[in-house]
């Protein structure tokens, strides 16, 4: 269960593990079994502009969040508009994303 936990479905998989003092197990793959990073594959990656954070939630504006972000109400509006919607009633969730594009959830 403990392999599992680690996403490791088979002993075979493993080149060592540790038994923790704490109960918990930690796992060293095989390393033609781990998994490859976009490094390894040599895949460009854009850099986070932001950590993905909520801007509406239930269709009320989290002023804290634009806050913390250093955006703005006017910011939003325009961001909504842009998406073919006319105000901030018409949203029920908006979520910033990391590459600052917004998802929105119209309300039903």
């Amino acid at each position: 269960m403990l392999l599992r936990d680690k996403n490791v479905f088979s002993i075979q998989e493993v080149d060592y593990a540790i038994l923790e003092p704490n109960g918990k197990l930690s796992v060293l793959k095989k390393q033609e079994e781990e998994n490859p990073t976009k490094k390894d594959m040599q895949i460009p990656v854009q850099e986070r502009l932001y950590l993905p954070s909520e801007l509406i939630v239930d269709g009320k504006i989290v002023k804290r969040n634009l806050k913390e972000l250093h955006l703005n109400r006017e910011w939003l509006e325009e961001r909504i508009k842009s998406y073919g919607m006319q105000s901030v009633q018409e949203v029920f969730f908006a979520e910033l994303q990391s590459d600052g594009s917004l998802f929105l959830d119209k309300k039903q």
